[in-house]
């Protein structure tokens, strides 16, 4: 009954919390072209999942090696077996907490990793995501425009709103592929 007010709890506890987070400014000529590892947050919407795979391989093939890192929610695992040019870190639902934040436990593996950029596919922002942007450790925060996004991302990118997710995620890739 009260999900959607734990959710938005959560968001604004790791906006308020982490504060010293912030992403600096930068230049982002040949920002993603330059970047060596990446770690990738599937969204949790069932329709913009569907379609994220040709989105995923493209990254695949631009971060070959196990260099791309996909994060999933314990619910979604079934969707990161097609995936297996990638390492899946998948967060279990005993490891959020009431606002649905992941426990430090449970993500230390990526906290003490370096990524060169990091892509949140949600179209919305969810407190998992948003805690992850804040806490881990990229130059480049990769998301897509929506409410309060300056305090996750720093780079933002606008979807035509007419388009499908299909349509924004390969808008995205062109995009972050002129970097």
């Amino acid at each position: 009954m009260f999900e959607q007010q734990r959710r938005n709890l959560g968001i604004k506890f790791t906006r308020m919390f982490n504060r010293s987070r912030d992403a600096k400014p930068m230049s982002f000529s040949n920002s993603f072209s330059n970047a060596k590892t990446a770690l990738v947050i599937i969204p949790e919407n069932a329709e913009a999942r569907s379609v994220v795979a040709q989105m995923i391989i493209l990254l695949q093939n631009k971060f070959q090696g196990n260099k791309l890192t996909l994060v999933v929610n314990e619910g979604h695992r079934n969707f990161s077996n097609t995936i297996s040019r990638s390492n899946v870190t998948t967060i279990r639902n005993n490891e959020l907490n009431y606002f649905f934040l992941p426990k430090r436990q449970a993500i230390g593996p990526l906290l003490s990793q370096k990524f060169d950029l990091l892509v949140d596919l949600n179209f919305s922002l969810v407190p998992s995501s948003a805690f992850l942007c804040r806490n881990i450790n990229a130059p480049i925060k990769v998301g897509f425009t929506q409410e309060h996004a300056d305090a996750y991302y720093n780079f933002q990118f606008t979807a035509a709103p007419n388009r499908n997710a299909k349509m924004r995620y390969e808008q995205l890739f062109r995009t972050l592929s002129m970097f």
